[in-house]
């Protein structure tokens, strides 16, 4: 098979795709079908296209039809690059404005290199081989889930998995039993571990929070022991992913060990944070006798980590002066708590101030429209201030009210209605950092449009 550069446009998508249930004769029935019930796949596709180009690893293949080169492997790259030229071809309007979004942001490729088969019948084999798994070792062997976080080294789940694995050896490596268990986890239950350790309410139980290349400690390691131990056992015998799945599931299982939990009145006021331990091979001099434990150091200024730790207090940064008097007053009070000394409230006013100030610019602007819920409220004012989500200093504030993450509105209403939630004093500052920008421009906002 050879290999040619062919103009997108040119490129017609096939018609017979086997990812359609059903034939699909022209292109805008092809892009409808691929957009499907998920077209957020096919945008992340379209964007990360525009921003990195086409795949040079692995190439579409083409074969002639009718007088055509028709794309028989490849479709939903082609497609991606059919929308970025064309985004007039998605019917759904939000879709459609997504695509030309990111088509205007970056240069896209308007010819993309094929292999040219010359027949469907040839090229069945090696399409097989793309998308029907490892075949025996013939085809595509996929990672591990470690092996894939190796590569990455992001801060995915997994990660920050294997990264708690790692710090609990170093806090009790005398601990045999335990350092047996984290073993087991590590071959058989890593995902389960990464499910449970990527629950807000998990972490903020165990005391233990994720930044950077460390761990947030809000507890002694010895006061950590026990809770530690348990998760680790019962992870390494019997506690298996269906029975931690759901939110409610992992409540239940807090609820369960809540003996072994640490004392909320063992509580540190300032979380430690704990760098990423040096490899097996470092230096004697920099490793711990067995006699002696390891314990997180405090924070130095050679080796702070890249969290928000500029507020101290709520919104100390925050100044809006086309707000009501009394919303103005909520804000000022607001900003007088530390967030060091007084989380809880810190984490109530917090959710309390952004309740507010959106609710009344949506009140006052005439922003009718999907304001039952907070995370409603903070969508529509964000699509006003920045109506085409081109200004990345709200990106953070995006992505927490609109999803379900670790920071999300769902938090917020569960410091002020979960009575059994203990805000932690790094997630209050990171909330503050992250939606003093909205506020900023919200504020701007309301200035330059008075009514």
């Amino acid at each position: 098979m050879e290999q040619k550069d062919f103009a997108v446009a040119d490129l017609k998508l096939d018609g017979n795709n086997p990812r359609h249930a059903v034939p699909t004769p022209t292109t805008r029935e092809a892009i409808a079908a691929l957009l499907g019930k998920d077209p957020e796949k096919l945008l992340r596709l379209a964007q990360d296209i525009s921003q990195k180009g086409i795949n040079p690893t692995e190439f579409p293949i083409v074969v002639h039809e009718d007088g055509h080169p028709v794309v028989i492997e490849g479709n939903r790259r082609i497609a991606a690059l059919k929308t970025l030229a064309d985004p007039s071809l998605v019917d759904d309007m939000n879709v459609r404005k997504s695509f030309a979004i990111a088509a205007r942001r970056h240069t896209y490729p308007r010819s993309v290199r094929c292999v040219v088969a010359e027949s469907r019948e040839a090229a069945r084999h090696w399409i097989t081989l793309r998308h029907t798994g490892e075949n025996g070792g013939v085809g595509i062997q996929s990672w591990t889930t470690e092996q894939k976080t190796r590569f990455a080294e992001k801060r995915t789940p997994t990660e920050k998995a294997l990264r708690f694995m790692q710090q609990v050896s170093e806090w009790y490596r005398d601990d045999e039993k335990l350092l047996t268990n984290i073993e087991i986890v590590r071959s058989t239950r890593l995902t389960t571990l990464a499910r449970m350790v990527s629950d807000p309410k998990v972490r903020n139980s165990l005391g233990i929070d994720f930044q950077d290349d460390g761990i947030l400690a809000e507890y002694e390691p010895e006061a950590m022991h026990n809770s530690v131990r348990r998760l680790f056992s019962d992870l390494a015998t019997h506690l298996s992913v269906s029975q931690v799945k759901s939110k409610d599931q992992r409540r239940e299982y807090l609820g369960i060990i809540k003996d072994d939990l640490p004392l909320n009145s063992q509580r540190l006021t300032q979380p430690r944070f704990t760098t990423k331990q040096p490899p097996a091979d470092s230096s004697p001099e920099s490793a711990p006798t067995n006699n002696q434990p390891v314990l997180p150091a405090p924070p130095s200024t050679s080796k702070q980590p890249s969290r928000p730790q500029q507020d101290k207090r709520v919104f100390q940064n925050v100044v809006m002066r086309h707000i009501s008097p009394r919303t103005a007053k909520v804000l000022n009070e607001a900003k007088k708590i530390v967030i060091a000394q007084s989380p809880n409230v810190a984490a109530i006013m917090i959710r309390a101030v952004i309740d507010i100030s959106v609710s009344e610019a949506a009140e006052i602007q005439g922003w009718r429209r999907r304001q039952d819920k907070l995370r409603d409220r903070i969508g529509v004012a964000l699509r006003h201030i920045d109506p085409e989500n081109a200004d990345k200093q709200l990106d953070e504030a995006r992505r927490m009210s609109q999803n379900d993450g670790a920071l999300s509105v769902k938090n917020l209403h569960s410091f002020m209605h979960q009575w059994d939630v203990h805000p932690m004093i790094v997630d209050i500052t990171t909330l503050s950092v992250v939606y003093t920008p909205m506020l900023l421009k919200l504020d701007k906002y309301l200035g330059d449009n008075p009514k």
